[in-house]
C-alpha cells in the first residue's frame, strides 16, 4: 500500500522545516554572539583585576611555588585547564592564582608560569619567570610590559596597537 502525499502537504511540510531550520540557526548564532559578548566582558574584568586589584609580588610568589612544586617532582610541567574542564590539580594551585579565574596555567620546564586569562581571540595574561632565570637567547622577550622584577604581561594585541599600550598603562596607573 502506498501513500500519495499531495503537492500541497509537501510544500507544508518543507516551509515547516525551513522555518524550523532557519529559526534553529537563528538561535544558535544569538546564543554566540551572546557567549562572546559576556566572555569578552568577563575577560575584561579579569584584566582589570589582574592589572588593578592583585598583589603582583604575592601573585609572583604563587608562581614561583609551583615551579619548585616541578623542581621537587610534585607538579609535572604542562598546562593545567583551570575555567573550562578543570585538570585535578588546577585546585591545589596557590589562591593569588585561582583568583584571577584563568583558562589555564602553563609550567614549563624551565620553571617559568604563564597564566593565561583569556583564549581564542583575545590572548593576554602573566609570565612568571624563577629566581636567577637566565636569558636562553639574546634578547628574549620576557613578556610586553614589566608589572614587577621577575612578573610580565603579555598581550598579543600590546605592540600592534598603540590604544593597547595606553589602556594597559592607564589600568596600572589605576592600582591600588
Amino acid at each position: 500500500m502506498t501513500m500519495k502525499i499531495s503537492k500541497k502537504l509537501l510544500l507544508k511540510i518543507v516551509i515547516t522545516l525551513a522555518i524550523g531550520l532557519a529559526a534553529f540557526t537563528l538561535l544558535v548564532y544569538l546564543s554566540a554572539r551572546l557567549y562572546i559578548i559576556l566572555d569578552v566582558k568577563k575577560g575584561k574584568q579579569r584584566e582589570v583585576r589582574l592589572l588593578c586589584e592583585t598583589d603582583h609580588q604575592a601573585l609572583l610568589e604563587a608562581c614561583r611555588e609551583l615551579s619548585r612544586r616541578v623542581t621537587k617532582g610534585d607538579l609535572k610541567p604542562r598546562q593545567y585547564n583551570v575555567r573550562l574542564n578543570p585538570h585535578p590539580e588546577a585546585s591545589r594551585f596557590p589562591q593569588a592564582i585561582l583568583d584571577l579565574e584563568p583558562t589555564y596555567v602553563i609550567i614549563e620546564p624551565d620553571g617559568r608560569v604563564m597564566i593565561e586569562l583569556h583564549g581564542g581571540f583575545l590572548h593576554y595574561g602573566v609570565i612568571a619567570y624563577p629566581e636567577n632565570y637566565e636569558e636562553p637567547i639574546l634578547n628574549f622577550k620576557y613578556g610586553d610590559k614589566k608589572l614587577i622584577d621577575g612578573l610580565w604581561y603579555y598581550d598579543e594585541d600590546y605592540e600592534r596597537d598603540p590604544k593597547q599600550q595606553k589602556k594597559i598603562d592607564a589600568l596600572l596607573q589605576k592600582r591600588k
